[in-house]
């Protein structure tokens, strides 16, 4: 167990962004070995990139207020309030407010990936029309720049594991919005797609 004081961490510049710096609480360097605390201080009418990354992040509002945007909804934060941002979504915290803005943000560290693919077979049941649910599962997976190739029977998609398996918690949800469903996965790391040529 260990305990240091969040202000006697170094505040490194936000390489880019004027206004913003960062402190690293918790990290690789400290013997962190899953996730990662962020202290982030925003000076007035400054903002955090507008952006977006593979993995998710949650947000602490400490002092200060912020605007949270995203694509198409902002939010107002005061001390006190959380957020989570969740892989893929476009993001900025804006101060908003005429103090040093202060939050917490915590992420997962990053790992080694593996590559994935997964061939999925998708079956609405008791439903009308069987292309939009299986359309929603396609539309999801390419927003989260998964590769996709529809076929007749199943569908391929390939990319990291953790953006493949959320992909694929996110489909099926999508998928069962718009009724009852059965989603059969098959997921494999020794069959690269697109396939590569193994001849000598």
């Amino acid at each position: 167990m260990e305990v240091k004081r969040a202000m006697a961490v170094e505040a490194e510049p936000v390489e880019g962004v004027p206004g913003v710096t960062i402190r690293w609480l918790w990290a690789t360097k400290d013997g962190a070995p899953t996730f990662a605390l962020r202290l982030f201080e925003v000076q007035p009418g400054a903002s955090t990139p507008y952006h977006t990354h593979p993995y998710e992040h949650e947000i602490y509002v400490l002092s200060g207020r912020a605007q949270l945007r995203g694509e198409t909804q902002e939010y107002p934060l005061d001390p006190g309030d959380t957020a989570l941002v969740l892989p893929g979504e476009q993001h900025q915290l804006v101060n908003a407010g005429p103090d040093t803005l202060r939050f917490l943000c915590g992420i997962p560290l990053p790992r080694d990936s593996v590559g994935l693919t997964a061939q999925v077979s998708l079956y609405p049941l008791r439903q009308e029309h069987l292309n939009p649910a299986i359309d929603a599962a396609i539309d999801v997976w390419r927003s989260r720049g998964l590769d996709v190739a529809p076929g007749a029977m199943s569908t391929l998609i390939a990319g990291d594991d953790g953006v493949l398996w959320a992909g694929l918690r996110d489909a099926f949800a999508a998928v069962a919005a718009q009724g009852e469903a059965v989603m059969a996965v098959t997921v494999s790391n020794a069959c690269p797609w697109p396939p590569q040529d193994r001849t000598p």
